[in-house]
C-alpha cells in the first residue's frame, strides 16, 4: 500500500512544478490566487494543492506540446473538476447556440449564460453544467431542439396568415 501524498510531498512538487514553468514570484503568486483564492500554497488546503497541482501539469502539457514534444504526464480529471478544456464544451456551445436561436426568435427574454444555467438546473435539478453527465446534457440538448421546433410552427403559421 502506498503512503498518501503529504504536506510536503505537495509543496515540493508545486515548487519544482512552478521551477520547470519559469514562473517568476509574482507570477507564481498570481497564478495560485487565481486557481485556490491563496497566494501561498502553504495557506492551502490539501484540496487545493492538489487542484493547483493538477492546473500546474496541465501548464506543463501544453507547454510540451507547444514546444513539439509529448507531455510527460496527462492528468485525468474526475467528473466535478471539468474545465473549459474538456470534451463537453463543444455540446455547451450547441446549447448555447439554441438559446441564442430561441432569444432571437422572441422566446426566450434573457440570453446570458447565467439564463441558460437557470433552464438547466430547471431540468436537470443540478446547480452547474460541468456537474452533468452524458445522458443529461443530452437530454437539455435535445429539450432545447423540441422547443425551438413547437415554437417554429407558430413563426410559420403567422406568417402565411
Amino acid at each position: 500500500m502506498t503512503k498518501p501524498a503529504t504536506r510536503q510531498s505537495h509543496l515540493a512538487a508545486i515548487h519544482m512544478a512552478q521551477k520547470n514553468l519559469h514562473l517568476s514570484k509574482e507570477d507564481a503568486s498570481a497564478l495560485k490566487f487565481s486557481v485556490t483564492g491563496k497566494y501561498s500554497a502553504a495557506d492551502m488546503t490539501a484540496l487545493q494543492r492538489r487542484q493547483y497541482l493538477a492546473h500546474l501539469s496541465n501548464l506543463q502539457a501544453r507547454d510540451a506540446v507547444a514546444q513539439g514534444a509529448k507531455p510527460a504526464y496527462v492528468p485525468k480529471r474526475p467528473p466535478e473538476q471539468r474545465s473549459v478544456d474538456d470534451d463537453q464544451d463543444a455540446r455547451w456551445n450547441k446549447a448555447r447556440a439554441l438559446w441564442a436561436a430561441l432569444a432571437t426568435a422572441g422566446h426566450v427574454h434573457t440570453d446570458t449564460d447565467a439564463a441558460l444555467m437557470a433552464y438547466v438546473a430547471r431540468q436537470t435539478k443540478i446547480d452547474h453544467w460541468r456537474f452533468l453527465n452524458s445522458y443529461q446534457i443530452t437530454s437539455v440538448i435535445e429539450a432545447l431542439k423540441r422547443w425551438i421546433r413547437r415554437v417554429e410552427p407558430q413563426k410559420n403559421g403567422a406568417q402565411n396568415a
